[in-house]
């Protein structure tokens, strides 16, 4: 017994030893190059693990490293990464150098595989984290705006969970989805909306809008966004990349001090207002002809100053009303007033109803981590929530998120962890166009007093009272009219992987497997109370919803071989299976039976419908890159897809893409002082897009039931349920849309990337459209899903950046975008020469043959044979055939950011340019026709058209005094062009200012205030461009008294410890 614990001493002194042998202590110090100044919070780390510590205030350092290890990887933001050997004596004192762009940046690409920037053969963007937020943008469509290169955000409106529509050059589909894919940590996510406002509300001129479903992303949870532009970047996803992807990669703990935890607080509040009002005439009443008249629609009536003087309503004239309550002077007779039960008389003045209307809105937002590194393994836990008050009282939205995320090292070789997150959001929204909120507002005469004359009649708050009746009072409908979109969502993955270097220096090995699901339901509420216009005066209500299950098995095994010094190659296979289980329900009931319950169950009669769908994806890719003297690099990509959504006989696709990038910089002859990067990268990808196709098949009838019984209408007689053809009739050769893309390209630093450069130049060939064609009634079907029709694109891309200082103190950065996509539509099916995306008969929003995309088109103005637009023999325009009369794709975008860090302060700044294209504004048009207009207040003036009459000569008729002008804007608003109007505009995106109060390693406070939109320069005359109908392919195009955009101004205040 004693020998053996003799021999265990032995053993365990030796163990010991070796430990210590294994083991060494590195100790230095970290300064900038420039200045000589320690760096405080520099990270050292031991490469390809978490292990590491940050420099202390006097930029040294401490970090027991394993033997084996050579070198150490050192960093600090704005500096080069420094790889550095450690010194036999175990000191490392280094300097590092300042740098803008870091040529060996690693960028997170398709499938989640990280490559280096310089190798890739394709265009890709990241934003940071702290340019997401540093304008404290609780919309993630809203925080990228201006700061991309051919990324193009059309927000509907500044309203609580506006969708936005967002394309990555252009698109490529007529009718069908344009938006990118995207994918969160791994796990691709729905991002489209469910509804789409061209289906759900009539062409997109009635009802609420849908908030598409990035709405649900909190921009604070996110560290990185990389945007996949090409097919090539984004060709292993398959068919549903098409579009480009989106790659977010949120908050964890990797890369954090190994110790306690970080806990980091973040809050932040704006008010809102809306940004940018018609100017409304102040002189004019409500009337026609010049007549006052307390019904009617239009305000071309006498003089507001004037209404005491009124033959049948005036306090100074004899009439019914004085006859029966006297005299009253200086007064006129409001029959609204009286039938609310407040005194009749009122005295004229000039109401400013649009601006009474709105509220100050305030949004709300706050962010909690917590976060941590362990020796094996990291955590991040995170909660946020969202509270926001509309500018219109009766609309806001409320979303919490909660998100957990943990990753471990189980041994050497394996690892494992998981990403998991919760959302519910909710949103109250308001109705525009056809019988839209602001259609009693923009419109109401200047001489009614919208705001103070209540909105329903004395006792009976279910009968309206209001200056016009065809359209629901904007009061009386923020009481009883009601449009909600409530949902709750949960998506996350688990993965496992397995690494190996094989015991060599020259090989490695990753092996992925993770399963993902993104599972919600979105419920949706359309009521119109009882007493409303629509729905014949005792309401209606639509309850719809969605619930969408997709499930994600991805496997991933990624080989990396350095063949010798020269030769490099990684190869990547993999297989993806995605699962999509969706469900619709739909209910409609009409005519209340009784007030006061706004319900399905007091519907008089009622209709149900329920749908659902199930698909699945089956992905086999590949990828194989080399790379030669870190120089030369190509990739060649291969994906084969199987879907069950497709004819049987054409449901396998193969879908191929190569790139090549040349680092010219690299060859001993072009090595300089001046120019130390140059590029070029061109690629070729071909992808493709599946429709919805179903066998051709019959469908029961709508069901409907009596406010009792509620049992189905059984067709035809005797209980005996009847079957009905389908209305859409698939094709049984449909195939998928191909898309063919072709991409060029430089990038250019100068001056060791004082100034950088980099110009794209893409070329995306579409086929085979999918879309739906009428069919003639003899038919027996209305539709026919088929492929037909072209589209292409061209687009320019250049970025700038120039950062002409850049000190330990101050650091001064530009950057510039500038974008210019040209969609055109090819062709069409045989015999279609237009398609509508949304709007009325006329005017609409189409893709149209031969033009680009897409159109306006509407009754325009008839001209000569020389474009000139003709006049009557009044001088008043006549209107001419119904064609296209506007072009809605911009002539270019730019975008403008500068940050400018003096010592603990930042400054940053954001600046949108949108020119050319056109939109149609309704509200404008109506606005003139109307006659409350601020260009119709000088009716003593004269108005000549610009035309020709139609001998040919210049018009020089004048049109003069009020009735002739009524005359001439109700002329104006029969023709649809008239109301067309250029969408250029300037905006000041985000200005922001960031204080660090305190900076010290244990605990850091920050302060911040902030403006969004708070400066725009417009051709559109009254309303921001941004404000449009459409969450589809017309968004940007239709404007029909759109809810409007904000301007905000705000502060808050970042804590971490």
């Amino acid at each position: 017994m004693n020998k053996s614990r003799y021999v265990f001493f032995i053993l365990a002194c030796l163990f010991g030893l070796y430990v210590q042998a294994q083991n060494r202590t590195v100790k230095g110090r970290v300064l900038s190059a420039e200045d000589k100044e320690p760096l405080i919070g520099a990270t050292v780390k031991i490469p390809g693990t978490s292990i590491g510590v940050v420099t202390d205030i006097d930029g040294n350092f401490s970090l027991e490293v394993p033997d084996k290890d050579k070198t150490l990887v050192i960093e600090f933001l704005g500096m080069s990464t420094l790889t550095a050997k450690i010194p036999a004596n175990g000191v490392l004192n280094v300097s590092l150098h300042p740098d803008t762009q870091r040529l060996d940046e690693v960028v997170v690409t398709a499938m989640g595989i990280s490559r280096e920037k310089k190798a890739l053969g394709y265009a890709v963007q990241d934003v940071k984290s702290d340019q997401l937020t540093q304008a404290a943008n609780s919309n993630l469509a809203g925080a990228l705006q201006g700061k991309v290169s051919g990324l193009d955000v059309k927000p509907s409106s500044g309203m609580p969970g506006a969708s936005s529509q967002i394309t990555i050059r252009g698109a490529r589909s007529f009718s069908g989805d344009n938006t990118p894919l995207y994918v969160i940590d791994g796990m691709p996510v729905t991002s489209t909306p469910d509804v789409s406002t061209d289906i759900q509300n009539n062409g997109s001129v009635s009802g609420a809008d849908f908030a598409n479903r990035a709405v649900d992303i909190d921009p604070n949870d996110i560290e990185s966004i990389n945007i996949l532009k090409g097919q090539a970047a984004s060709a292993l996803y398959g068919i549903r990349a098409s579009n480009g992807v989106i790659i977010i990669t949120t908050k964890s703990g990797k890369g954090l001090e190994k110790g306690k935890p970080q806990v980091s607080f973040s809050s932040n509040v704006s008010f809102d207002v809306v940004g940018r009002l018609p100017e409304f005439q102040k002189t004019y009443a409500q009337g026609s002809g010049g007549v006052f008249s307390t019904t009617s629609g239009t305000s071309w009536g006498p003089k507001i100053s004037e209404l005491p003087n009124d033959a049948t309503y005036g306090g100074n004239t004899d009439n019914e009303y004085t006859q029966k309550f006297g005299k009253q002077q200086g007064k006129y007779y409001v029959p609204q007033r009286a039938a609310a039960g407040l005194d009749p008389w009122a005295t004229p003045q000039a109401y400013d109803n649009a601006k009474d209307f709105f509220d100050t809105g305030i949004t709300w937002s706050n962010s909690l981590n917590v976060a941590q590194m362990l020796d094996k393994s990291s955590y991040s836990i995170s909660l946020g929530n969202t509270h926001q008050d509309g500018i219109i009282s009766s609309t806001g939205m409320d979303r919490y998120n909660v998100k957990v995320s943990a990753d471990t090292k189980l041994t050497n070789n394996w690892s494992s962890g998981f990403t998991a997150n919760y959302i519910t959001t909710s949103i109250d929204k308001a109705v525009t166009s056809g019988n839209g909120l602001l259609r009693t507002v923009y419109a109401a005469p200047p001489s009614y007093d919208l705001a103070g004359i209540p909105s329903h009649v004395d006792g009976n708050p279910y009968t309206q009272n209001s200056f016009r009746g065809s359209f629901d009072n904007a009061y009386w409908a923020m009481e009883n009219n009601k449009f909600t979109e409530d949902t709750n969502r949960f998506f996350g993955n688990v993965y496992a992987s397995y690494q190996t270097d094989f015991g060599t220096t020259n090989h490695k090995l990753n092996a992925k497997y993770m399963v993902g699901v993104d599972a919600y339901t979105t419920h949706y509420v359309d009521s119109y109370g009882y007493g409303s216009n629509t729905g014949g005066g005792r309401g209606q209500i639509e309850n719809y919803g969605w619930t969408n299950a997709t499930y994600n098995s991805l496997l991933t095994i990624n080989y990396d071989w350095h063949i010798n010094e020269d030769w490099g190659l990684n190869a990547v296979v993999g297989n993806e299976i995605i699962q999509s289980n969706r469900k619709k329900y739909y209910e409609y009931g009409t005519n209340y039976n009784f007030p006061g319950w706004n319900h399905i169950n007091n519907a008089t009669t009622q209709q149900t419908e329920e749908e659902t769908w199930k698909n699945r994806t089956v992905g086999f890719f590949g990828n194989v890159s080399a790379s030669y003297r870190n120089m030369l690099y190509l990739t060649l990509t291969g994906r084969q897809d199987y879907v069950s959504n497709m004819p049987r006989n054409n449901r396998s696709f193969f879908y191929p893409s190569i790139s090549a990038g040349f680092i010219l910089t690299e060859l001993d002859a072009l090595k300089n002082n001046i120019v130390n990067h140059a590029k070029l990268r061109v690629s070729y990808a071909e992808v493709g897009q599946a429709g919805d196709f179903l066998e051709n098949y019959y469908s029961t009838p709508t069901y409907g039931g009596g406010f009792y019984t509620l049992t189905p209408i059984m067709y035809p007689m005797k209980g005996t349920t009847a079957y009905t053809p389908y209305y859409t009739i698939f094709d049984p050769k449909l195939k998928p849309q191909n898309t063919r893309s072709y991409e060029v390209g430089a990038d250019v630093n100068f001056l060791d990337n004082l100034i950088t450069f980099s110009y794209t130049y893409s070329r995306q060939n579409v086929k085979d459209q999918i879309f739906e064609v009428p069919l003639a009634s003899s038919t027996g079907a209305s539709k026919l899903l088929t492929n037909g029709g072209k589209i292409h694109t061209n687009t320019h891309e250049f970025t700038l950046g120039f950062n002409p200082i850049r000190t330990k103190n101050i650091n001064w950065d530009f950057a510039f975008n500038w974008t210019k996509i040209d969609n055109y539509v090819d062709e069409l099916a045989p015999g279609v020469e237009n398609i509508s995306l949304g709007g009325y008969v006329t005017p609409q929003v189409r893709a149209s043959a031969g033009e680009k995309f897409p159109v306006i088109y509407g009754v325009g103005f008839k001209r000569d044979a020389n474009g000139n637009r003709l006049v009557d023999e009044n001088g008043l325009p006549i209107a001419g055939e119904a064609q296209v009369i506007g072009k809605v794709s911009p002539d270019f975008l730019m975008g403008f950011n500068t940050t400018l860090r003096l010592w603990k302060c930042t400054i940053s700044a954001v600046l949108d340019w949108k020119q050319g294209g056109q939109m149609y504004s309704r509200t404008t048009g109506l606005a003139d026709y109307y006659g409350v207009s601020k260009r119709t207040e000088n009716r003593d003036g004269t108005i000549i058209f610009d035309g020709y009459k139609t001998d040919g000569t210049k018009n020089d008729i004048a049109i003069t005094g009020a009735n002739a002008q009524q005359v001439y804007y109700s002329r104006l608003n029969d023709i649809d062009e008239s109301s067309v109007y250029d969408n250029s505009f300037i905006k000041l995106r985000e200005v922001a200012v960031n204080y660090k109060i305190l900076q010290k390693r244990s605990i850091e406070l920050s302060v911040n205030a902030f403006a969004r939109n708070i400066l725009i320069w417009a051709q559109l005359p009254d309303l921001d461009p941004e404000a449009s109908q459409g969450n589809n392919n017309m968004a940007g195009a239709f404007e029909d008294y759109s809810m409007p955009q904000t301007a905000s101004f705000g502060f808050g205040f970042n804590i971490k410890f």
